[in-house]
């Protein structure tokens, strides 16, 4: 805990460092960092708005150090029965997933008064990533790394992982989360981005921004645009009709995942699909709130003896893995 808490420690540090500057020379150049900021500060790249709301996300879990209580949560886990060696590997892979994304969503830039943007995925922004690694990377991996050599002797040999088990879904999870991220931001620039200026909204500042920033500027603060309402509904539609038709959306499919209805192994019903829509991803829009249900969500998973996100436990519905194409009529 005390390994994995140390960013946020930093980063509180650096925060009395910078206040003290602002009481000593003054706030002149914060005007100044907020043009730059929002200036040079978006793309139309459809990983824009991925980038952003990662940012946020790893905003608030180095803040309050999530990390540390990642540690925490997964003691409670143990000291409640559960298998150690499960445990370890499932509290390691969250601390190097904050770790990781620090590096991979940050903004590079190179050139400029504002420091040009780097393209995503460019030469220049792996560059960028690779010198992104510092001393908060190397404490949250050596947490991680503790934390494994703390459960080898007592981690447990799976005896493979079936289909219909919920096994081995844990990183699915989260991986067919960005790839559904990933193909709305497309349909976004390919339909939204023609239509945006007619509205007089700037395109590439509506996306530079994320899905949770626009949510919460012009959503939840009295000043509605149709096409973020309409980005809304599509999100819902694209996550509800699909769970409630097949199980699955199409980065659920690329993993090899579906969703079922726990008590009956079937699906969810377009009731309850409906009901699990509302609750993910929609709920992560709410400003103030959303992001922390995202996080309670998500490492509910560290106690819950299935992997089990709380939604999911809520509703009666699991992940598990599908790695059987279903049968085709015969001709």
């Amino acid at each position: 805990m005390a390994v994995a808490a140390f960013p946020t420690w930093e980063l509180w540090r650096e925060r009395r460092v910078a206040e003290e500057l602002v009481q000593t020379h003054g706030e002149s150049g914060e005007v100044y960092g907020y043009v730059c900021q929002f200036g040079s500060g978006s793309t139309l790249s459809p990983l824009a708005p991925l980038r952003r709301d990662l940012e946020a996300v790893e905003e608030l879990t180095t803040e309050w150090g999530v990390a540390a209580f990642v540690v925490l949560l997964g003691l409670v886990a143990c000291l409640g029965r559960r298998d150690p060696g499960v445990t370890g590997r499932r509290v390691a892979g969250v601390l190097v997933l904050i770790a990781v994304v620090e590096p991979l969503a940050s903004l590079y830039g190179d050139r400029g008064i504002c420091r040009e943007a780097i393209p995503l995925l460019s030469a220049d922004w792996f560059k960028g990533v690779a010198g992104g690694w510092g001393i908060t990377q190397l404490f949250l991996l050596a947490a991680a790394a503790l934390l494994l050599a703390a459960s080898r002797e007592m981690r447990s040999v799976a005896a493979g992982e079936p289909d219909g088990s919920p096994a081995g879904t844990v990183w699915r999870r989260p991986a067919a989360a960005l790839v559904d991220y990933l193909i709305i931001g497309v349909v976004l620039g390919a339909v939204g981005g023609p239509a945006w200026p007619l509205i007089g909204m700037n395109f590439k500042i509506a996306m530079g921004a994320g899905l949770l920033e626009r949510a919460d500027t012009y959503l939840f603060r009295g000043s509605v645009r149709p096409a973020d309402l309409a980005v809304v509904i599509g999100l819902y539609v694209y996550c509800w009709v699909q769970h409630a038709v097949w199980g699955r959306t199409l980065g659920k499919r690329l993993l090899g995942i579906r969703v079922i209805d726990a008590r009956t192994g079937g699906r969810l019903g377009a009731g309850k699909a409906a009901l699990r829509t509302l609750a993910f991803p929609l709920v992560a829009l709410v400003p103030g709130v959303g992001l922390w249900f995202v996080l309670v969500d998500g490492l509910w998973m560290l106690l819950d003896g299935e992997g089990r996100v709380l939604h999911d436990r809520l509703l009666g519905a699991a992940v598990v893995r599908d790695r059987v194409t279903e049968a085709q009529p015969q001709t």
